[in-house]
């Protein structure tokens, strides 16, 4: 199976499309808005009074974005073993839709704060003030805003993206992407490998 057979698997319904508009407009307002708030700061009367720039980086907050993340993942957990009842019980469809409706609000909340997360540290990393990397660095927790962290960042949240709209297209409802190829893989090959990844998941949360 080559890259491109991949590609379609993994890509959503939603397509790569909506993922560069979303990612645009939330690392947009992140980036413009670190950008702006510190030129409003340089009026300070106060050195390192940093008002707006302290708003900017107080609008998402890397915990938070780690508990949607988190919270995501397991409800998809519970999801899939219902998405696949639901595909031969059609008592379950009903239950399973609301569930894969709910899971995919906490990923996409998750992912659209993490691409305002990702524009603020690229303002930063570009060094957009000295306030601004000092605030940023005590609001996310990064010891030093390197290309490393932006890309692992990336990374993560268009998992989280790729997640979310394969477990639930907003337009029919229906699940795609890996999603769909998950519950169509032969149970004997899903069944183990969903419990000992769940499991380790769970197991990972809890006695972190």
């Amino acid at each position: 199976m080559n890259y491109q057979k991949y590609l379609a698997i993994i890509i959503p319904k939603a397509g790569l499309t909506h993922l560069k508009a979303t990612y645009l407009t939330w690392a947009g307002v992140g980036f413009i808005g670190s950008y702006v708030a510190t030129a409003l700061d340089e009026y300070a009367e106060v050195a390192y009074a940093a008002y707006y720039t302290n708003a900017v980086n107080d609008a998402v907050g890397y915990k938070f974005w780690i508990l949607l993340s988190v919270i995501g993942l397991l409800l998809l957990c519970v999801n899939l073993p219902l998405v696949y009842l639901a595909e031969h019980l059609k008592r379950f469809e009903k239950v399973a839709t609301r569930l894969r409706q709910l899971t995919y609000t906490f990923f996409v909340v998750a992912f659209d704060e993490g691409a305002l997360m990702i524009g603020i540290l690229v303002a930063n990393f570009f060094h957009a003030s000295e306030k601004a990397s000092l605030l940023a660095s005590k609001s996310f927790l990064f010891s030093d805003i390197g290309f490393l962290a932006l890309v692992g960042l990336c990374l993560a949240n268009t998992l989280l993206w790729l997640l979310g709209e394969a477990l639930y297209n907003h337009n029919d409802q229906q699940v795609s992407g890996v999603i769909d190829w998950l519950i169509k893989t032969p149970l004997k090959y899903a069944l183990p490998a969903y419990l000992v990844m769940s499991g380790l998941f769970v197991h990972l949360i809890t006695h972190q």
